[in-house]
């Protein structure tokens, strides 16, 4: 078979094409040495310690999980967010994704509702956000901004609540299983092994591979708990499916250690499996027979398209069953390259194991893979090591250019309500001028009048026009000639019947009409133009009245070139009506960068006020000042941290946790006043309780005659 091969190919995957041809000879799974095995132990010890989330990332992914479930589930109206996945089970490497299920009662467009996602997710500042309509489950990728964490938020995905559940609930019966099941996630991940996107397996078919495995030790670890009575029927999508999931009583796990396990999974994988003949199935812990079952081998493999004797190799490759979803086969996204991968991959680890290599080698990342960054981002990383001096002088700045964002801020938002008025004005609705001087109000009514007499001259031009199809020049060459050739003398040889002089002059008759019918069209048309020549200069001098107050935003107004596409220049309704939109679209823009602004600036004075120290000792009281171990937090005025809050000034971090502590800014209740529903609310009670006293009293005389008052 290696004549099929190219030098590149061979070079690339020489294990898994010596194992075809017969050249390659594995090692046994007895090869493993106590030694070799122990020293392995050791190992898998500091790898679960060193790619398990830290506390400040388990923090932090709780946050996200947190801020989405408030926003989401307010912006999509009968929405419930779920997080899944392997940070759920505690399989989550560090930096790994966030997996999120947003539940969606009438979920009947969900294009439009991953459009709406992404116009939400935009407006809170995620980044990379990407939606993939097309795939079974449609989903939403976007990254946070702050710890620069991956989020994956899919629309329905009740299914996977029930994978997730079934996966913890394996993970909590033995410490070895996320052990081993970590270094096997983390190991296809150095080894560029689980993209599902890039033709290899995902990241959950790898762990249902590890659970199969733990199952079908010599002495099992787990034991099958999809299996036993009773059971738990279900239907998603309009399909049934029974996700039980019992933990069965008396099971007795097998004493194997993690390095012993993790190191069989790739003897068992890559070296003993019949991927040709059998069916990974964690549901039946079993690997029935494909002949017995849906998905057979298929006749042409990836080794075929390898080699150029098909286009494209055949489905199930692999078969891995989903434990739920017994019509998905989770090999389904591999291809024949990534296949080959695999199984190199798989085949060299086994053999580094055996031969001793160290296992930090044996999980560099494959050549030209590139990985995220380890450790957490900080809120203050990129200003540790400053002085207070730069900080400061970086803050200024900030706090300039937040000024001069929120002047933006103000002048859009008046140039639309302007355009908004003058475009009510001109409707008719005079009272909507009220907020102007009597100088526009005066020309916003003549623009009314005046743009009423075009719209009537331009409908009177193209009613004429339409009814004459034929342009002014032509009807006068037809009249000229229809004149002279019913004027001219008569050719006593050539003498025109009677009825070619009647449709002449008839249709002479008929040419003079639509002659008069032209000037009376352009009459319209001139009216018109002349109109909208008084218009623009009234419009005009609508932009230089009041100048002096307006300059200031009138320079920065030019400054917006989207402006420049929708300028008013007849005054007409229409013009005012697209500008409005137009500034509305800016205004997005422009109070995203305030908000993006106004969170650095409050970073910034976070940082100078009580952010993490430069180094040097550590600050008295640190050790005792809030009784937590942490720093204690700054003195803010919490009162006029409170005005500021209520005027819309810029708050700091220490600002709002002060404020915070001391309850918030005050309330409904702490003025004294109360919200109109709660008067509501207040009112029916009393009146409610006037009932019942009555009643009562009524209890008490008996069946006695009634009081007039009563």
């Amino acid at each position: 078979m290696t004549a099929g091969w190219s030098k590149d190919q061979r070079s690339r995957w020489p294990r898994i094409i010596g194992a075809l041809d017969g050249s390659l000879d594995a090692p046994a799974l007895d090869a493993l040495t106590e030694a070799r095995l122990a020293d392995l132990g050791r190992n898998l010890v500091d790898l679960e310690r060193e790619v398990s989330p830290s506390d400040v990332e388990r923090k932090q992914r709780r946050g996200i999980v947190k801020h989405l479930k408030r926003v989401l589930e307010r912006q999509v109206r009968g929405s419930t967010l779920h997080p899944f996945g392997s940070a759920e089970t505690g399989l989550v490497l560090r930096r790994g994704d966030v997996d999120l299920c947003l539940i969606v009662k009438d979920l009947r467009k969900p294009k439009g509702v991953l459009r709406h996602l992404a116009n939400v997710l935009e407006s809170e500042d995620y980044r990379d956000i990407q939606t993939i309509g097309r795939a079974k489950v449609p989903i939403v990728k976007f990254t946070d901004p702050t710890t620069g964490i991956p989020v994956d938020l899919s629309l329905n995905n009740a299914l996977a609540l029930r994978n997730t559940e079934l996966i913890g609930a394996y993970v909590d019966m033995d410490p070895r299983v996320k052990t081993v099941a970590l270094a096997v996630k983390h190991w296809a991940l150095q080894r560029g092994l689980a993209n599902a996107f890039r033709g290899t397996l995902s990241s959950y078919a790898w762990t249902v591979l590890v659970l199969r495995h733990l199952q079908s030790v010599e002495a099992p670890v787990v034991p099958n708990l999809q299996a036993g009575e009773p059971r738990r029927i279900e239907s998603y999508d309009g399909r049934t499916h029974d996700t039980t999931v019992l933990h069965p009583e008396g099971f007795e796990p097998g004493t194997a250690s993690a390095a012993e396990l993790f190191a069989s999974f790739f003897h068992r994988w890559f070296v003993q499996h019949p991927w040709d003949e059998r069916i990974v199935s964690l549901r039946e812990a079993d690997d029935p027979r494909r002949s017995k079952r849906r998905w057979p081998a298929p006749k042409a493999g990836p080794v075929k398209e390898l080699q150029g004797a098909v286009d494209r190799m055949g489905h199930h490759v692999m078969a891995i069953e989903d434990p739920f979803d017994l019509q998905h086969d989770l090999s389904r996204v591999v291809r024949a390259e990534g296949w080959a991968d695999l199984m190199e991959e798989g085949l060299r680890m086994w053999e580094g194991l055996v031969d001793g290599t160290d296992l930090s080698a044996l999980l560099a990342p494959v050549d030209g893979l590139t990985l995220a960054p380890d450790r957490p981002k900080g809120l203050f990383d990129d200003l540790q090591g400053m002085d207070k001096e730069r900080v400061a002088a970086l803050l200024a700045t900030k706090r300039a250019e937040l000024s001069v964002a929120q002047e933006r801020v103000d002048a859009l938002v008046a140039e639309r309500e302007e355009s908004i008025r003058l475009s009510k004005a001109m409707r008719g609705a005079l009272k909507d001028t009220e907020g102007m001087s009597q100088d526009i109000r005066d020309v916003a009514r003549g623009l009314r009048t005046r743009a009423a007499e075009m719209d009537e001259a331009k409908a009177l031009r193209d009613a004429e026009n339409k009814r004459l199809v034929l342009p002014k020049s032509r009807i006068e060459e037809e009249l000229k000639r229809l004149y002279h050739t019913l004027t001219n003398e008569v050719d006593v040889f050539r003498v025109p019947s009677l009825e070619r002089e009647q449709r002449d002059f008839s249709r002479f008759f008929e040419l003079q009409a639509m002659h008069r019918g032209k000037a009376a069209s352009d009459a319209h048309h001139q009216r018109y133009i002349e109109l909208l020549q008084v218009q623009r200069e009234e419009v005009k001098k609508i932009r230089t009245l009041e100048k002096d107050r307006k300059q200031a935003h009138a320079d920065l107004l030019k400054e917006e070139p989207g402006l420049k596409e929708v300028r008013v220049r007849s005054g007409d309704v229409d013009e005012y009506d697209r500008r409005a939109n137009r500034i509305s679209r800016l205004l997005k823009d422009r109070r995203k960068e305030r908000k993006r602004l106004s969170r650095e600036v409050g970073r910034l004075e976070a940082f100078l006020k009580g952010g993490p120290q430069r180094g040097g000792a550590p600050r008295r009281g640190a050790q005792r000042g809030n009784g937590r171990g942490g720093p204690r937090r700054p003195r803010v005025d919490v009162k006029e941290v409170r005005e500021r809050a209520q005027t819309g000034g810029t708050l700091s971090l220490a600002d709002l946790g002060a404020l915070l502590d001391q309850g918030g800014l005050p309330g409904a209740k702490q003025d004294g006043t109360q919200s109109k529903r709660h008067r509501h609310k207040s009112d029916r009670q009393a009146a409610s309780r006037r009932r019942n006293d009555v009643k009562q009293r009524r209890g008490k005389r008996g069946k006695g005659p009634r009081s007039p008052r009563e």
